[in-house]
């Protein structure tokens, strides 16, 4: 179930961390459109679309909150190896970023799973 719940989010991610890495890579002033705020919202939606599915597919909040711990990881990696090191902004930016983006995703599963708890009737 977690599998199935993590595919597409999980594919979701790994396209627009890549895409945004070689934008970012090609055309450095576009750190300044990337800004945290832009990027939060985007992982935000993605986390409330996977904690909807771990419901939807069977599972309880507790997989909800699990699957955003899991794919939290994604964009913790890219902003500390992909923009830190590989960019050069610096391992510390990069953790700080990745860090938020993190809790941006998880915050997302948490939301998403409990709407979706709470539409199938269920507590918690």
């Amino acid at each position: 179930m977690i599998v199935r719940t993590l595919k597409w989010p999980v594919i979701c991610l790994l396209i627009i961390g890549t895409a945004h890495l070689i934008e970012e890579a090609v055309f450095p002033d576009l750190q300044t459109f990337y800004v945290p705020s832009v990027v939060g919202l985007i992982l935000l939606v993605v986390g409330l679309w996977t904690g909807y599915l771990a419901v939807h597919n069977g599972g309880g909040f507790g997989v909800a909150i699990a699957a955003g711990v899991i794919l939290g990881l994604l964009p913790l990696m890219l902003d500390v190896v992909g923009f830190g090191m590989i960019l050069g902004r610096g391992v510390p930016n990069g953790l700080v970023a990745g860090v938020f983006g993190f809790s941006m995703v998880l915050i997302g599963s948490i939301i998403g799973g409990g709407f979706a708890m709470s539409t199938r009737g269920h507590g918690v």
